[in-house]
């Protein structure tokens, strides 16, 4: 059982380790979302400000061209981020699948060890009764 305990313990540390990769993967795929969200805010306020005059027009064009290439560019980053936030995901809950089986089977160790004690105090507690069941006879009869 020792083992065990000591396999729960390594997982549970596992399980935390993981927590903070994911929360670590999380903040990423986040920032990558903020970056984007300020690269549209970004583009609009570039548009208005073209609008304005004809020069500011001319120039929006190489503006765009390389608004474009950034917003794609994070878009595929987001979309990587996303994909190793889920991986993070599936391994924590491949770890806490295997915390539980860990868990259950020390629980199930346990209750067989305390019912294997209940029978031998049970074995002891009948073996004093029949011995104080001989003794009564034998002083009854004596």
């Amino acid at each position: 059982m020792k083992s065990l305990s000591s396999l729960i313990r390594l997982v549970k540390w596992r399980i935390d380790e993981k927590r903070r990769e994911l929360m670590d993967r999380e903040s990423e795929a986040e920032a990558l979302r903020w970056k984007l969200q300020q690269g549209e805010e970004e583009i609009r306020a570039e548009q208005a400000w073209a609008k304005t005059t004809f020069e500011a027009g001319l120039g929006y064009g190489a503006y765009a061209r390389r608004a474009i290439q950034r917003r794609a560019m994070l878009t595929q980053a987001l979309a990587e981020a996303e994909a190793k936030v889920e991986v993070v995901r599936a391994e924590l809950a491949d770890l806490f699948l295997e915390q539980k089986q860990y868990e259950i089977t020390q629980a199930n160790r346990e209750r067989r060890e305390r019912e294997r004690l209940a029978k031998i105090e049970q074995g002891e507690l009948d073996e004093i009764a029949l011995n104080q069941h001989k003794a009564k006879k034998v002083d009854a009869a004596g």
